[in-house]
């Protein structure tokens, strides 16, 4: 059985960024620009600039070729401070990796009372992805205390965004009866919305055996009827 654990501290790619419309004309979208031609030396060149005149996408940006050694050598150190410059801006990916920065200590000492900090500033701003690495927390005991229930708030959060990751581990709470009761019917329905995240789909044939035609019926019927949070 894997662990919920495995994905909580992947990053962003920096291709997850588009063009603010507040962006400094010229040096962010050069910067674009330039990395999604492979051209890193210009691309971090470009976004230093931008960064310098306090654009938020831009020093999260570059925070990123620093986490990753794009066009520059890796230094999580000045990935934190740029992280830290855009968080404070309200950019709640820059707020995410912040947490996962003190989560896994790089560039700063370990520490999950500031990840969860910062977690939950872009939560409370509605970011799934923070919603789920909250609830990656609560449900392993890494950083907080175990609290099930916890993690099923902050899941359901970010599965009724739609976060495949989130549906998966809802499901696998409803599976176990951690939290809730043990219920396959909504287990089913939600390791079906996951679709084939990491192993929904293991689990949605192991829960059809314990099922009876009419609980996995109404587990299907559910999973059809369901809609993202914003559809509704």
């Amino acid at each position: 059985m894997r662990s919920v654990v495995r994905t909580l501290f992947r990053f962003f790619t920096l291709l997850c960024i588009v063009s603010s419309p507040l962006a400094l004309a010229g040096d962010f979208e050069d910067g674009v620009a330039f990395y999604e031609e492979e051209n890193y030396v210009a691309a971090f060149a470009a976004f230093t600039k931008a960064a310098e005149k306090g654009n938020a996408d831009a020093q999260f940006n570059l925070g990123l070729m620093y986490v990753n050694g794009e066009g520059t050598q890796r230094d999580y150190k000045k990935a934190m401070a740029l992280y830290l410059e855009s968080a404070e801006q309200d950019n709640v990916r820059a707020q995410v990796n912040l947490g996962r920065m003190y989560a896994k200590g790089l560039g700063v000492t370990q520490n999950y009372s500031q990840a969860i900090s910062w977690y939950k500033k872009a939560a409370e701003a509605g970011y799934a992805d923070a919603q789920y690495s909250l609830g990656v927390i609560y449900a392993s005991g890494i950083g907080a205390r175990q609290d099930f229930r916890l993690a099923l708030y902050y899941f359901q959060q970010a599965a009724d965004q739609g976060n495949a990751s989130a549906q998966y581990n809802i499901g696998l709470l409803y599976f176990k009866g951690n939290g809730v009761k043990l219920d396959y019917v909504n287990a089913y329905k939600w390791f079906t919305l996951a679709g084939s995240y990491n192993d929904a789909v293991f689990y949605r044939q192991y829960a059809e055996r314990k099922m009876s035609k009419e609980q996995i019926a109404e587990a299907k019927q559910l999973a059809a009827e369901w809609k993202p949070e914003t559809d509704k």
